[in-house]
Formats: C-alpha cells, structure tokens, sequence
C-alpha cells in the first residue's frame, strides 16, 4: 500500500470513528458513552480512537469543532447585498434548512453542549464562536436588506436569533424526517420572519 493510499485510510478511519463517536454521544450522553464503544461502532481498535483523537474529552471536543467547520462554511455561502433580497433570502433558508435536515445527530449533540455549557465550556465555546459568527452575517444581511427598503424593520440581531433558533427547533421537534412537503412550507414560515416586501 502506498503512502498516500495509507493516508487516505486513516483519513477514513478517523472519520468513521468521529461519525460513530457524533451519534453515540448525541444519543447516549457524555458519561455514558465509552471510547470502547465507540471503537466497536467504528470496527477500530481501542487503541485507534486514542491514537486518532486522544482521550475520550479531546474526542468529544472534536465531535463539535470539525462538523461545525464544514457546517458553518456552508451556512455562510450567502450574499449579503444582492440585488433582490427576497429571493437571496429564499435561497439562502432552502439550502440552511437542507443542511440541518441531515445534521440530526450532530445538532442534537450542540443541544446537550448548550444546555450543558458549565460542564462543557470549550465544546459551548467552540460552538458560541461558530453560532455568533452565522448570527453576525445574517444580522448583516437583515440589517443591508432594511436599508434598501426591502426587509421590514426590526432588530436585526433578534431577527438573526429567532431564524436559527427556528432551524435548530425545526430539525430537532422531529423524530422522523418530516416529509418534502413539510420542509418547503418551513421555507415560507422562516420567510415571514424576514419580512420580505
């Protein structure tokens, strides 16, 4: 096996172990959740999950920051001075709505971090950082969109607060994936709080 073909196993390795390690913490909690679970879910070694991401809080940790990274990159790929704000505005809740719709595991894991931030306070602070980072482009977008007469006014903070707090209260009231129907009708529930003219 070649170096790069060893590189890009471990690469996988890694990854399956952070999946698997994603949804046993999000379903099972922090203190229940063993690294030799997570080591079986993975089919690795023990060992493997400690040479990959240290101890159990370091793996934990990095349960939050690295989906966040790819998660917020995405989340971000808007403009915040287009030429129609309604429609900039449409695409921009259809595409968040569909990454939070396959994001369960992970969100519900950022919901026990929030709740749990005393206990937790460099997974929140990760997660803060990330959140406040979205809130300041969408609080830019609203407050741009105001400007030029086509948002309503309002404060834009409070408006950016109420849309992700919408996202997170949408993907995790469900148990089940709600149909395509119930996420287009979300689209036009989220746009009310923009208040597009």
């Amino acid at each position: 096996m070649s170096s790069d073909d060893q590189k890009r196993t471990i690469e996988l390795k890694k990854d399956t172990v952070l999946q698997s390690a994603i949804k046993l913490f999000s379903e099972k909690g922090y203190d229940a959740t063993t690294i030799g679970e997570i080591a079986k879910a993975s089919n690795v070694s023990f060992g493997s999950v400690s040479t990959y991401y240290g101890n159990k809080e370091e793996l934990f940790i990095a349960c939050i920051s690295k989906p966040a990274e790819t998660l917020l990159e995405e989340m971000l790929m808007f403009n915040t001075h287009p030429y129609s704000f309604k429609e900039e505005l449409t695409q921009m809740i259809k595409k968040h709505i569909e990454l939070f719709s396959i994001q369960k595991d992970y969100l519900r894991l950022l919901v026990q971090v929030n709740g749990h931030h005393e206990r937790f306070p460099k997974a929140f602070e990760i997660a803060n950082t990330y959140t406040e980072k979205l809130n300041k482009k969408i609080a830019s977008f609203v407050r741009n969109g105001q400007s030029a007469e086509q948002l309503i006014s309002g404060d834009a903070e409070n408006i950016a607060i109420a849309y992700i707090s919408l996202l997170f209260g949408l993907r995790l009231s469900y148990a089940d994936d709600p149909t395509t129907e119930d996420w287009r009708e979300f689209v036009e529930i989220a746009l009310r709080l923009f208040g597009p003219k």
